[in-house]
């Protein structure tokens, strides 16, 4: 597939209110764009031929700047990675929670695929039918995309659990490297920084369809520090973690690791921060810790969303159930009829009663019965279930809540829809408070995952309409710099993140009173029919990226002049 013709870089924006992304006040002026980069910044700039953004009565702020995304995939089937230009956003990072399409060898592809797939809620024939697999390498994947172009510049992270299976083949699931895989390791990594990556990412959370500790999980201090010397030396990059949430200390090691960045002078950011509504002081320490990790020097950030923790179980391959893996985890990794015989077993029920009572931490709120609603059955007879609760249900029908739930998931063929809502991030005041402590980064999106769960896009609007149009919880220049100045000081995104001459052009044009944030709902547009969750745009009037429009008024131009970028040049510089 190729591209259209390149379209001129040239335009310029006329009429608007400049919020320039570094938290100063806003100002009336056009802005010139020549090549692709901002030329000037001025009041009644006069016109040169170029291409006109009327942004009369409207905001033009730097283009947005996603730092937690998993949209590496979906740019295969979908280059202009609908929908977040349509909500502003320009660059995006991916490769996070230690997955990533590259290193890839021949044996360790279906794994990373299978992996990919289970931990991000992606439908796996995506990744057989649609993912070209034409590069074994980081500078592979990144000249595949940019020999098609994308809607977003995409800054990639390398995943860790795809360099333990490149270098250790099946042992990457089950113990430590040695000293020879280590330096292995390392040189991937460092390969895969010269050609331009942007970091390392990890996990301690996560599993796969069978319950196993993704490979990362594996990896002892030696690995880390041979990795984490790669990013010293090569002067720039950053890690982003997710900690092991679900266990009895997460910040014990996610703070030891902390240490060993800042020791190299390495920004380390972690997704799965929350604002707990039933324990806002667990919320507090997180906070309180990158407080004191950054008085001493060191970059920690915790990145929070705006949006509500809401999930919708997708019965095929969910996460939420990984902590119950003799139990309700089985369900979700069995095949069809597999899942209604399990559910009808008394020796699998015994066992999901009884862990069931002892796991505290969990995915799915199972002490938190009334936020899990049902909002998709099968029959007439289930019909009065529907928008109920599953406490709700317990309570009508008696007994232990997983045999009850298990009846009602075999009542309706395997497949109900149920959502559990507001499991954290729902106390709106708490999600403020937490939003605006300059401890906390304004993102974890999670855009292009769990697409039959949700859709994680819109985050922009969500905090430019609530946080800032209808509640007042920040300034429009706070959240623009929070969205914008910051990310690309944090992340290392030179030229971008500002309206300044000289910048890149990647720009935002939106009036606060058009913008909209609108529930998602399911289409079919995935490749054979298949469907996901989508939020509809938001009201922006353009989104640039390096000087082209890539939407108008909520309509994609088809326009792809995203690229992987190149993190060794001028795209990225070490945080000052």
């Amino acid at each position: 597939m190729s591209q259209p013709a390149q379209p001129s870089k040239d335009l310029i924006v006329r009429g608007g209110h400049v919020v320039d992304g570094t938290g100063a006040p806003g100002f009336r002026s056009d802005v010139r764009v020549r090549g692709g980069r901002i030329a000037e910044v001025g009041p009644d700039l006069a016109p040169d031929g170029e291409t006109e953004i009327d942004a009369g009565g409207a905001v033009v702020a730097p283009g947005f700047i996603d730092t937690h995304a998993h949209t590496d995939p979906q740019v295969f089937w979908d280059p202009g990675l609908d929908p977040d230009p349509l909500h502003g956003v320009t660059t995006m990072l991916v490769g996070n929670c230690s997955l990533s399409l590259y290193p890839v060898t021949d044996a360790s592809r279906a794994g990373i695929a299978d992996l990919f797939s289970y931990i991000e809620d992606v439908p796996r024939h995506l990744f057989d039918d649609n993912v070209p697999w034409t590069w074994h390498d980081f500078a592979g994947y990144r000249d595949t995309v940019n020999a098609v172009g994308t809607g977003i510049n995409l800054a990639a992270l390398v995943g860790h659990s795809p360099l333990r299976l490149t270098v250790m083949g099946d042992d990457a699931w089950t113990r430590a490297a040695t000293a020879d895989e280590n330096a292995r390791m390392a040189a991937l990594l460092d390969e895969a920084m010269r050609a331009g990556a942007w970091g390392l990412s990890s996990s301690f959370l996560d599993v796969d369809q069978h319950g196993r500790p993704v490979p990362s999980r594996a990896a002892d201090n030696d690995e880390f520090d041979a990795l984490f010397d790669v990013l010293a030396r090569s002067g720039r990059g950053v890690v982003e973690l997710v900690p092991e949430l679900l266990g009895a200390n997460p910040a014990e090691r996610l703070e030891d690791l902390a240490r060993r960045c800042g020791a190299r002078g390495i920004p380390l950011t972690w997704t799965g921060f929350l604002y707990s509504d039933t324990n806002p002081a667990s919320t507090q320490r997180w906070i309180d810790l990158a407080r004191e990790l950054r008085a001493e020097g060191i970059g920690f950030y915790p990145q929070l969303s705006p949006r509500t923790v809401d999930f919708r179980i997708n019965w095929d391959s969910s996460m939420m159930f990984m902590s119950m893996p003799q139990g309700w985890h089985k369900v979700i990794a069995a095949s069809g009829e597999a899942k209604a015989g399990l559910l009808r077993d008394p020796a699998w029920r015994a066992a999901a009663r009884e862990e069931w009572d002892r796991t505290e931490k969990a995915m799915f709120p199972h002490r938190r019965l009334e936020t899990v609603r049902f909002v998709e059955v099968v029959g007439k007879e289930n019909e009065p279930w529907l928008g109920r609760t599953l406490a709700e249900l317990v309570a009508e029908r008696g007994g232990h809540p997983s045999d009850v739930f298990a009846d009602f998931v075999a009542a309706n063929d395997c497949r109900p829809g149920v959502v559990a809502v507001g499991v954290s991030n729902a106390d709106v005041d708490g999600v403020a408070r937490t939003l605006a402590d300059p401890a906390v980064l304004v993102s974890s999106s999670d855009a292009g995952a769990h697409m039959q769960m949700l859709c994680a896009s819109g985050d922009t609007t969500l905090l430019l309409t609530r946080h800032v149009r209808d509640r007042g919880d920040m300034t429009l220049e706070h959240a623009v710099h929070e969205l914008t100045g910051r990310q690309a000081e944090v992340f290392g995104f030179a030229d971008r993140g500002v309206v300044a001459p000289g910048a890149i052009a990647d720009l935002a044009v939106f009036a606060l009173d058009e913008l909209h944030y609108d529930k998602d709902e399911f289409v079919h547009d995935l490749p054979a029919g298949g469907a996901r969750l989508r939020r509809p745009e938001g009201g922006y009037r353009a989104t640039v990226v390096d000087g082209v429009c890539v939407q108008t008024g909520g309509t994609p131009t088809g326009r792809l002049p995203g690229r992987v970028l190149d993190g060794s040049g001028p795209a990225g510089t070490r945080r000052g």
